[in-house]
């Protein structure tokens, strides 16, 4: 799938696309599956390696994000994503039923969290994954024996979709390969600049300096991407932030439902999740100002998971049975005096544009919702072209095969490989 040999990068393409996360991939698939073969991806390190394989694992249409109207049409994308998925990829996205507490101490209360459930299960009308449900105590445990009875009054229970997004990352790459794209990993975009034949592109490959020119240049390097537009001295067109999210892995607690918990002191979301013969916990979201390269779980967010799930289990969970940790980045265009909890998940592109040559750059966009940001980005590119073919990454025939993923990246060890 993945071509390691420098000598396949040629001098020209009309699409470079920086970054193998799942956007970069995402728009190299909808390119591809219009019959656009002139496209090169480069990665620096593995597909998906970066911040989209360190994902809290939700295909989801973001039920928190109903608190602000302005999200309600993110939310209804997401899932209408969340449905397509789980019939275009069915075995690494699968739906997975949720339980939603009612805290008999501070919490939201019991007719908010029934006003948020009737309005998702309304945006999802005729893409539902099943409609949410009240559930009793004994159900509950059931579902979760790890909940601490004593703390709750009520449980609410909802479904939504859930991956594995390594997986999901290099099957989207393997469709776009099968396709016709080229996929470079271990490729190391330098720098970029422009002249009359377009952008020339420096890659750094096996140790060898190649320059490619481009018509377009897509900058999918989410936290890298104002990094790199450093080194080659472009000014970007908005402000960029690092939204950090903490996750733990621990052993099989025996959860069958995710929970979808919220922290009385500060409202924060997290969830404890089943994933993968292992229980996932996360995520909290905190501002990140330091390099990407150098972001790592901090001690004072694992505990505060920890400690915010004892108040909720029956188990208490201790620092020893975490057994990895990894953070996750979402690279967003900042609100102008907004915190990071107000900022807004929806995407934003933005372009520089020299002639009839342009640079992409994407900011925010959920892995739900990667496709239709990749559908977006390239109708823009191929209208520009005036060609005027439709993308036909919703359609099964344009999916690879399933397969599994390498030994190397299985779990846990796989968080220390990539």
């Amino acid at each position: 799938m993945v071509v390691k040999n420098e000598s396949v990068i040629h001098g020209r393409y009309r699409v470079v696309i920086l970054g193998g996360g799942i956007h970069g991939v995402g728009v190299a698939h909808d390119l591809a599956s219009r019959g656009w073969c002139d496209v090169l991806v480069v990665e620096k390190s593995v597909l998906g390696g970066g911040t989209s394989s360190k994902s809290t694992k939700l295909i989801h249409g973001g039920l928190r994000y109903l608190q602000h109207p302005r999200d309600f049409p993110l939310v209804a994308e997401g899932l209408e994503e969340r449905a397509l998925l789980t019939k275009l990829a069915p075995d690494i996205v699968k739906p997975l039923p949720f339980i939603f507490p009612v805290m008999k101490k501070g919490g939201m209360p019991r007719f908010m969290i029934k006003i948020g459930l009737w309005l998702y299960d309304a945006l999802s009308y005729g893409r539902s994954l099943g409609k949410h449900s009240w559930l009793s105590l004994d159900d509950a445990l059931k579902e979760a024996p790890i909940l601490d009875k004593a703390v709750f009054k009520g449980f609410y229970k909802f479904f939504d979709g859930q991956t594995d997004d390594l997986a999901l990352v290099r099957r989207v790459a393997k469709s776009a390969s099968q396709l016709g794209a080229t996929i470079v990993e271990h490729a190391s975009a330098r720098h970029l600049s422009h002249d009359q034949n377009g952008w020339q592109v420096s890659i750094d490959v096996g140790g060898v300096t190649k320059v490619v020119t481009a018509k377009y240049v897509v900058n999918a390097l989410g936290p890298w991407a104002h990094e790199f537009f450093e080194g080659s001295g472009i000014k970007p067109k908005v402000e960029g932030i690092n939204n950090q999210g903490t996750h733990l892995l621990l052993r099989d607690l025996g959860l069958k439902s995710g929970l979808f918990l919220q922290s009385p002191d500060d409202g924060r979301i997290f969830f404890v999740l089943p994933w993968l013969g292992y229980t996932l916990i996360g995520t909290t979201e905190d501002i990140y100002t330091g390099r990407a390269d150098d972001c790592q779980p901090e001690a004072k967010q694992v505990e505060y998971l920890l400690e915010r799930c004892n108040r909720f289990l029956s188990v208490k969970l201790r620092a020893e049975d975490v057994i990895k940790t990894f953070a996750g980045m979402r690279w967003l265009a900042r609100d102008v005096g907004s915190d990071i909890s107000d900022t807004s998940r929806t995407h934003l592109v933005t372009e520089h544009k020299i002639g009839t040559d342009i640079l992409y750059t994407i900011y925010g966009g959920k892995l739900t919702a990667y496709r239709a940001l990749a559908e977006e980005i390239a109708s823009k590119i191929t209208k520009s072209f005036g060609d005027e073919s439709p993308s036909k990454t919703h359609l099964p025939e344009a999916w690879a095969k399933e397969d599994s993923l390498p030994e190397e990246f299985r779990l846990p060890e796989r968080f220390s490989r990539i």
